[in-house]
């Protein structure tokens, strides 16, 4: 899917088309379907944010200190989070007034379609020939920061759709 964790205009464009139109929301067979496709997207990328970082942990072990591996693993962790919350069980329904609830969806995707750039960006600062160990101390720093951003907004999203995490212990 992508090489060296860059984003590519097609899987963008991809992501973009996946975007659900939450208006067709008002029926939970139909929202669950188009939310299931716009998580696996997002998904995808995220787990190749986290395949790269693991490639380099694993290639160049010798090359990073301990601190590094830590920092790696902290940040697959943090991906590991957003998977579970992309993951969420529950019938999918709006909350709230429909159209205040659709806004804050919009504007929730839009950041996270940013985050997403930004996130395969800054992966991609980290070259597989040569760690550097500034990526460690600047890019690592934003980019765990995004990914605990792009989680809270996942969480968020959660809510919004009616999966806040009690969903998970709903009778089904």
């Amino acid at each position: 899917m992508c090489n060296a964790a860059t984003v590519s205009v097609p899987e963008l464009i991809s992501l973009l088309e996946k975007i659900p139109s939450y208006n067709e929301y008002r029926s939970c067979d139909d929202a669950a379907g188009k939310e299931r496709e716009y998580r696996r997207a997002l998904g995808l990328l995220l787990k190749d944010c986290g395949d790269y970082l693991l490639n380099i942990a694993e290639k160049k072990s010798q090359i990073l200190n301990g601190d590094m591996q830590a920092m790696i693993d902290g940040l697959v962790d943090r991906i590991s989070v957003i998977f579970r919350r992309l993951d969420r069980d529950g019938m999918v329904c709006l909350v709230g007034d429909h159209d205040t609830t659709i806004a804050e969806l919009e504007d929730l995707d839009v950041r996270l379609i940013l985050l997403v750039e930004e996130t395969m960006e800054l992966v991609h600062n980290l070259e597989a020939d040569v760690p550097a160990a500034s990526w460690f101390q600047s890019e690592a720093t934003r980019l765990s920061r995004d990914l605990a951003t792009f989680s809270e907004m996942t969480e968020e999203r959660n809510y919004l759709l009616g999966l806040g995490w009690e969903s998970e212990f709903a009778m089904k």
